[in-house]
């Protein structure tokens, strides 16, 4: 026996000390969590694709609102009892597809077509001013209009009614119809403009 095994005091061999069956590996929670968490991604990802799936083909075989009508309307508090209306009673509405309620819609789209209203020969605007006392030397606008297409003004200086179109001046004095608008007039006093809406007057 080499002395290598051997106790140096004794000389006798060490004995062997008999080794402890290996110990089972113990169950961490660790472990445990891992796999509760790959099972919660799991159950979360089958519940949004079921979800997609469910959407997709509602979507396609029920394509469909139901609009209600409401049955009747009763007068608002603050409104008189004797204007109340009532809606007829009748068949529900037909219903309206998804894809007509829910769709793009370009916002610079006008929602209104265009309008085109025919003017007569002669028209009048309908901002007016009744005549009553006006102070000397002051201008007034009583009314804007048009006779066969040309902008014509209505005006009153020192009492005097005049009906004056572009171009035009009020004699003896420097008031000129610079430019005739739909709701007010620009005048030119010398070279200086003033705009003038109707019902209103200035002095200079």
């Amino acid at each position: 026996m080499p002395d290598e095994f051997a106790v140096p005091e004794t000389g006798q061999p060490v004995a062997a000390v008999p080794v402890e069956a290996a110990a089972p590996a113990k169950k961490t929670s660790k472990g445990l969590l891992i796999a509760l968490g790959a099972l919660a991604i799991l159950v979360v990802i089958g519940a949004v694709a079921a979800v997609l799936v469910l959407f997709v083909f509602q979507t396609s075989t029920d394509n469909s609102v139901e609009v209600r009508v409401p049955e009747g309307q009763t007068a608002q508090a603050g409104t008189s009892a004797t204007t109340t209306e009532t809606a007829e009673a009748g068949s529900p509405a037909a219903a309206v597809s998804n894809s007509e309620v829910f769709t793009f819609r370009d916002i610079f789209a006008p929602l209104v077509g265009a309008t085109s209203t025919e003017t007569s020969a002669t028209e009048t605007t309908t901002d007016t001013v009744v005549p009553g006392d006006y102070a000397a030397d002051t201008l007034y606008l009583i009314a804007i209009g048009s006779e066969s297409g040309v902008p014509s003004a209505s005006m009153i200086w020192n009492s005097q009614t005049y009906t004056l179109n572009e171009g035009d001046t009020i004699p003896n004095t420097p008031w000129k119809v610079f430019d005739i608008r739909t709701s007010d007039v620009i005048m030119l006093y010398g070279d200086q403009q003033v705009v003038l809406s109707v019902g209103q007057g200035i002095s200079k």
